[in-house]
């Protein structure tokens, strides 16, 4: 158990926004963001509120508070003490890839209902804002997979929720050959597979027959989809492990997916390699966030808790 102590005094000097800024409700949630902070009187000091210029047209800086400072990405995360991310769950996942190797805690307000990875909604906004000024919440350190492909560029992708191997554009059935390092692991065929984190479990691999893995475990999940063979099934690994796949001789096509959001199309000879990545997601935990409660909620669990 985390005991929450307030310390009556902020810590934070300077808090980058970013997030989905085409979601109707990004400007008004910005907005009270900075009204508050003004409220209490954080403009006064040295103090600063970031807003990454991404948004290009779809935002007009005339309805914005006045104190509110607009610059690129890499200039408003320099020196930030925390991210917040304005959307969605898929927000906070583009957001975590675009930090790349720069770990700084992010606080997810989700425009909508809650969701897995944000903390706070439009009607918990003040509570999260309180518990931000009062330094009264916990920063929570989740895997990253750090994916790269043998034989293309030597680009390094990250993962927060998954990432996927299936046939591509090929109606075909896929054949792959997983290796936990130099280990055989498993023969799969079917639509493809799914390497997941603990935080990606309740996402892709969970409607594919993953289990649900608590997000604070430190271990990898592999997922077959649609395997054409019964005795193929889940398996959880160690986060140490070093995953690599391979494609069959009678390849016709394949794409992998990080996130559900990044593409990339694969050849015969490419060998992809997941591994745990030597730098974590940080995400801010309030003290009214219950991981179970909202697992509870998502999934429309039964049962009263006795």
């Amino acid at each position: 158990m985390v005991n929450f102590q307030k310390k009556n005094n902020m810590k934070l000097k300077k808090i980058t926004c970013t997030g989905n800024y085409r979601k109707e409700k990004f400007v008004k949630i910005i907005n009270l963001i900075a009204n508050y902070f003004e409220k209490n009187g954080f403009f006064n000091t040295e103090f600063q509120l970031m807003l990454t210029d991404d948004f290009q047209d779809d935002i007009k800086t005339d309805n914005l508070n006045k104190n509110i400072k607009i610059d690129t990405f890499d200039n408003c995360i320099k020196n930030s003490d925390l991210i917040v991310s304005i959307g969605g769950d898929g927000t906070i996942l583009s957001t975590v890839r675009k930090l790349s190797e720069n770990s700084i805690p992010i606080i997810g307000i989700h425009i909508g209902n809650l969701g897995f990875l944000a903390q706070s909604t439009e009607d918990t906004l003040i509570d999260a804002l309180d518990c931000l000024k009062d330094d009264n919440y916990k920063i929570s350190d989740k895997i990253l997979f750090k994916v790269n492909i043998k034989n293309q560029s030597n680009v390094n992708y990250y993962a927060f929720n998954d990432a996927v191997i299936n046939h591509g554009n090929s109606g075909r059935v896929l054949k792959t050959s997983v290796y936990n390092y130099n280990e055989h692991v498993n023969n799969y065929e079917g639509d493809g597979i799914i390497i997941c984190t603990p935080t990606g479990s309740t996402g892709y691999s969970l409607s594919s027959g993953g289990p649900i893995v608590h997000s604070d475990l430190d271990v990898m999940i592999i997922t077959p989809i649609s395997s054409h063979s019964l005795s193929a099934r889940p398996i959880v690994l160690s986060s140490n492990s070093n995953i690599k796949v391979k494609f069959s001789e009678n390849f016709t096509d394949a794409a992998l997916t990080i996130d559900g959001q990044l593409r990339i199309n694969l050849k015969k000879n490419d060998i992809v390699s997941i591994s745990k990545s030597n730098f974590n997601a940080r995400l801010v935990i309030l003290p009214f966030y219950n991981y179970l409660s909202t697992l509870k909620e998502k999934l429309l669990w039964s049962g009263n808790s006795r």
